[in-house]
This record gives structure tokens, C-alpha cells and sequence, in this order.
């Protein structure tokens, strides 16, 4: 796992080597995040999420943290979703179902947030939780 101690940008990224989505703070951006979405190498997308700053992105991430808690709102075998903006540029909302020492992702991803854009849904699972909570603890940290 990279991290910005590592010299590397800021990176959210749900999902393992295989599927996954990320959030990543380009060098010297207030305003925007890089979005990337890959499955196994045979579907990508890449886009810069318009308007979108890190407090909406570390928003997202404590809700993230916040519901995969053992002791939080939604306990093992529970679903949760999140979404980075509630505003109408939203370019990531993300539906998380928990299991017991794993979590599948369903992310809807929106280039640009916009109406007349197709969006791309992207099963992502199973990941092991404890590795999943490790990278948003990291990333978590280096927002801070």
C-alpha cells in the first residue's frame, strides 16, 4: 500500500488489485479529485471529478469508516451506501454490503456528475475487511 508518507498523492481506493475504484488528489488541486475505475484490466474509466475538494472526499471516507465500525449502525451482515457529493455532480455513489471478515462494493461511477453522461455500475468483491479498513485508515490519515 502507498501512502503520501511515501511521497505519493493522497488515494482512496476501494476494492483490490483486481476491481476497484479510486479517488486520487492530483498534485496542487483544490477542487477536483482524479477518479478511476478498473476492472481487470479489460474496462477502465478516468476522469476528474469537477468541483469535488477534499472535505466532500474525506466526508465520504469517514461515512465509509464510520459504517464498516464492528460495533457502529451497520454491524456485520448489514449494507450501507455513501456517495462523495450530494450535490449534483456527484461522480461516485457506492452501495457496501458487510460480511463477516469481508465487504462486496457496488459503485455507480458518473464521469463528471452529468445527466446526459452514462454512468458505469462495478460489482467489487469480495475484499477482505481488515485490508480494506487498513488503506481507508491510511488514506484517512494522510488527509489529515
Amino acid at each position: 500500500m502507498t501512502t503520501a508518507d511515501d511521497g505519493y498523492p493522497p488515494q482512496l481506493r476501494l476494492g483490490d488489485d483486481v476491481s476497484s475504484v479510486r479517488l486520487t488528489a492530483p498534485e496542487g488541486a483544490e477542487t477536483f479529485w482524479r477518479l478511476t475505475a478498473d476492472w481487470g484490466g479489460c474496462f477502465t474509466a478516468d476522469f476528474e471529478t469537477a468541483g469535488v475538494g477534499a472535505e466532500e472526499v474525506r466526508a465520504f471516507a469517514d461515512r465509509l469508516l464510520e459504517g464498516f465500525a464492528p460495533d457502529g449502525p451497520f454491524a456485520p451482515r448489514r449494507h450501507f451506501s455513501a456517495v462523495v457529493s450530494e450535490g449534483r455532480n456527484n461522480p461516485l455513489s457506492v452501495h457496501v454490503r458487510r460480511l463477516d471478515d469481508a465487504v462486496v462494493f457496488l459503485a455507480r461511477v458518473t464521469p463528471c456528475g452529468h445527466d446526459e453522461t452514462s454512468h458505469l455500475d462495478l460489482e467489487i468483491g469480495a475484499v477482505p475487511l481488515d485490508e480494506q479498513l487498513a488503506h481507508l485508515e491510511a488514506f484517512r490519515r494522510d488527509l489529515a
